[in-house]
Formats: C-alpha cells, sequence, structure tokens
C-alpha cells in the first residue's frame, strides 16, 4: 500500500473497513469539486458548504471548491467527464447540466452516458423576482404587463440551458406570454442584473435569491413549489395562478461514469452524514432548501426523469444554443 493509501487508512478506518479494495485507491489527499457557475450563486454556496465540512469531518483531505463558469455548465462538465474516474475530481451541479446538452449542439458529454450521480444535496424551489419598487405584485398582472408589451419585458437567468431559462420558457408557453430571456454566467450575475435595472425580472433558486430577499434588494412575487414555503409564507405559488406548475431546483455531486461503485458509496457516505449534521441542515433550511436524503440509485432514477422531462419542453419549445 503507498503512503497515501497508509494516511487514508488512519484517516478513515471505518469506511474503507466497508468499501473495499476499491474505495482503498480513492485519492483522499486531496478532492476537487468543480462548480459550472461563478461565486455566490446556489450551486457554489452549496459546494463550499459541503467541501467545509468534509474538511472538518476528514482531517488531513482538502476537498477545495473550483468555480469553472460558462455555456451553462459545459465547460464544468466537459472537464470532469474527461478526468480520470478516481474521486478525485467531482462535479457540484444542478438541474442545468441535465439540461445543457439538450440544447448545446456543442456539447460532447451526455449526464446519463458519462456521468455517476454520488448523492443529492438538496433541493428548493425557484422564486420569480422584481426590485422593490416594481409595479407588478403577482404573477397574473406579469402575464397582464407582458401580453400588452410582448417581447418588451426582460427576465434574467443564470445561463441558456438552465433550469431557470426552460422553466421560464415553459411558462410563456402555459400563459401565450412573451418575454426576452437575457442569459448570464450564474446565479448571483443574473440577480445582481435585476437590483442594478438591467433587466425586469429574475428566476432563480431560493438558494441563490435568499440574500437578496432578505436584505431587500429583491422582492419575490411567486414560488414554484407545490405548497407556499415556511420561509416565505406570504409569497404566493405559481400554481395558485397556473394549476400544475410545480418545478424544483436540486444540486449534487457527479462523477466520471466510470469512477469505482465504492469510491461512489464512500463519498455518498461521508457527504450523506454531513447533509444531516444539524447546523448543516438548519443552513440549508434557511436558504431555502432541504437537503437531499435519497439512495444513490433514486437519485440516479431523478437525473434519468429529469432528462425525459427536460427533454420534451426542449423539442416543444425549439430551444437551441449554437
Amino acid at each position: 500500500m503507498t503512503m497515501i493509501g497508509r494516511r487514508a487508512v488512519l484517516a478513515m478506518p471505518a469506511l474503507l473497513t466497508a468499501a473495499g479494495a476499491a474505495a482503498q485507491d480513492f485519492p483522499l489527499r486531496q478532492v476537487r469539486f468543480v462548480v459550472g457557475f461563478a461565486p455566490g450563486g446556489a450551486n457554489d454556496i452549496m459546494a463550499r458548504l459541503v467541501a467545509g465540512k468534509l474538511n472538518e469531518r476528514l482531517p488531513g483531505t482538502n476537498f477545495m471548491v473550483e468555480n469553472r463558469p460558462g455555456a451553462a455548465t459545459l465547460v464544468a462538465a466537459d472537464q470532469v467527464a474527461r478526468s480520470v474516474p478516481d474521486g478525485a475530481t467531482l462535479m457540484y451541479t444542478s438541474n442545468s447540466t441535465i439540461i445543457a446538452p439538450l440544447v448545446n449542439r456543442a456539447s460532447t458529454f451526455d449526464p446519463v452516458r458519462d456521468f455517476a450521480p454520488v448523492v443529492l444535496a438538496q433541493s428548493a424551489p425557484m422564486l420569480l423576482l422584481v426590485r422593490p419598487d416594481s409595479p407588478i405584485r403577482t404573477v397574473a398582472q406579469m402575464i397582464e404587463a407582458a401580453k400588452r408589451n410582448p417581447g418588451k419585458l426582460t427576465v434574467s437567468h443564470p445561463g441558456t440551458g438552465a433550469i431557470n431559462h426552460l422553466t421560464m420558457a415553459l411558462f410563456m408557453r402555459e400563459t401565450g406570454t412573451e418575454f426576452t430571456l437575457v442569459p448570464y454566467t450564474g446565479n448571483a450575475p443574473s440577480l445582481t442584473a435585476l437590483v442594478r435595472g438591467d433587466v425586469d425580472f429574475a428566476h432563480d433558486g431560493t438558494v441563490s435569491a435568499r440574500s437578496f430577499v432578505d436584505s431587500g434588494q429583491l422582492r419575490p412575487i411567486a414560488i414554484s413549489s407545490a405548497q407556499r414555503a415556511a420561509i416565505l409564507p406570504e409569497v404566493p405559488t405559481f400554481a395558485e395562478t397556473l394549476p400544475g406548475h410545480v418545478v424544483m431546483f436540486w444540486g449534487g455531486l457527479f462523477a466520471p461514469k466510470a469512477t469505482p461503485a465504492a469510491v461512489l458509496d464512500r463519498i455518498h457516505a461521508e457527504v450523506s452524514a454531513v447533509l444531516r449534521q444539524p447546523d448543516v441542515v438548519a443552513r440549508i433550511q434557511q436558504l431555502g432548501g432541504e437537503p437531499g436524503n435519497v439512495s444513490r440509485d433514486a437519485y440516479t432514477r431523478m437525473v434519468t426523469d429529469e432528462w425525459a422531462r427536460w427533454g420534451a419542453v426542449v423539442r416543444e419549445a425549439g430551444i437551441r444554443n449554437e
């Protein structure tokens, strides 16, 4: 056994016993979480939360976050898909990476074929947001304004192919409206654009938007969950105006497809333990989400279902990114 292997055994004896020989090759000295968005957004916040807690839990291991924004996570996904499948390079991402290959001709990967879902970290609804001085206070008013001014009202989102983008495309189809959808390079830039007044609306996850809402910089007018959220009980759901319009934003870890199952199980166990820590649960809920609590198999099925669901939306809306 190598020196790295001996240090790993000293740091994580219980996991090595359970994971078997393949997991003993897991390079515990440094693990990268590649995030396909700019710093400050939902994926970045969650990746740093999990990485920080893993560093506390596993002394001697350096879990680090690397931001690789661009092309609705295609840049990050391509890097991780081509990485050595040994657990040293993982991708923390969201629904957006499931959707990106559906809308980007330049995509070089298939999320089902090329990645192994490792652990679902959190899920959360999304918010439709305006500036505090906006006259728009409801979804019905937004629809009415859009019908009076087709194509003139603007909505920011964190990139073409992001779940936020496709949900707005679905919203336009459901309501017979036309908005100009403006892509940015991540959640934080998208929300900041609304704060500056560069756009009329933003559509983003509660995890990304919570600080903007709490600070009074932005005002939510709708939430995408099936019921009103305990953290924002005064905010109506989209479904109150558009029955059935329910979309959840989620984030989690993926590994290159050929990563050994024992390594994947080991990472899943450690991250799941972090997600059960009371302070982590409280932080995720404070941000507007709920910790993931599903098996690797259930997470894999969820990814496959998302691939099918949003593939249908992309085809019906004719969305393509050349």
